[in-house]
């Protein structure tokens, strides 16, 4: 009823003191004003509001409908202010949001950790979005995110970055070709498990070890795509291609037995960096995330 009117805060509170004491004389007294002053702000705010807010009875008054409302309208609000003046100055590192954005295999190797953090307090309210560097950086600029872990090096007067250190591309085979060093024209027969990252992997891998069989990604056979990275190891652990992912990606899968990392000459690592907005500063509750993070 009184939501979208900009109320006199001055007027109101005054009208809400008038309620909680029920006498002009002992609200003008609490408020350190005069009688008429205090008649003029009710006076006032009845006409901010456009309708009567009390009937006065003698000394004495009764509320009309609508200022039944208007206090407890009045009531409510101060308390969400003074929730919210407690909350301002109270930083829980054990409740809150905490939104992150990484790449999908990096999120399936933090959310199971972040999780559990989660679970031994519930009040935390963790999200992930798996998602590339460019648009993990437009989030972090856009406040939508506060923490990405991206794979360049970016230059912005707006941003932070720290090196978080690098995790090693593999090609990753069927378990029968275990050990074996396997030409790009056996891979390319054998045939390509594409997902998001693939050809972005595959190209950085495949041109430092295949230098001389390898020209582009184009040559590439493919064999599926998946974009459920959970997922994704799933056919080459059925002898039906190769893929390229971090190592701590493959480690998180569960069929260990049926793939294996092909043994490389040239090892390509990806690096990761932190970044987060420069002048935006974080609750207490990321300390715990980050520090884990810079252990991994």
């Amino acid at each position: 009823m009184f939501k979208n009117i900009m109320l006199n805060n001055q007027w109101l509170n005054t009208f809400i003191t008038l309620v909680d004491v029920g006498h002009f004389t002992q609200t003008s007294e609490k408020l350190f004003m005069t009688q008429p002053g205090v008649s003029q702000h009710i006076k006032k705010l009845e006409e901010q509001v456009g309708t009567l807010l009390l009937q006065r009875i003698g000394k004495k008054f009764e509320l009309t409908q609508a200022g039944e409302a208007l206090y407890n309208f009045g009531r409510l609000r101060a308390t969400e202010e003074a929730d919210l003046l407690i909350s301002l100055k109270t930083d829980n590192p054990y409740s809150g949001d905490c939104r992150f954005g990484c790449s999908g295999s990096m999120a399936m190797f933090l959310y199971p950790k972040f999780l559990s953090r989660q679970s031994k307090h519930p009040e935390l309210h963790i999200s992930i979005e798996a998602a590339p560097d460019q648009r993990i950086i437009n989030e972090v600029l856009n406040n939508n995110i506060d923490i990405g872990i991206i794979t360049q090096h970016v230059i912005s007067t707006e941003l932070e970055q720290e090196s978080l250190g690098h995790d090693a591309l593999c090609l990753v085979v069927p378990h029968q070709y275990k050990n074996q060093k396997m030409t790009f024209v056996e891979l390319n027969q054998l045939g390509f498990i594409n997902h998001p990252n693939g050809e972005q992997y595959a190209e950085q891998v495949l041109r430092a070890n295949y230098k001389d069989d390898y020209q582009s990604i184009k040559q590439i056979r493919k064999s599926s795509y998946i974009n459920q990275l959970n997922q994704i190891l799933l056919p080459v652990s059925m002898g039906l291609g190769y893929t390229v992912l971090p190592r701590t990606t493959i480690e998180q899968f569960e069929l260990q037995d049926s793939i294996a990392i092909l043994p490389s000459d040239t090892v390509v690592n990806e690096e990761h960096f932190l970044i987060k907005k420069k002048f935006r500063q974080l609750p207490k509750r990321y300390q715990w995330f980050i520090d884990l993070i810079k252990k991994q």
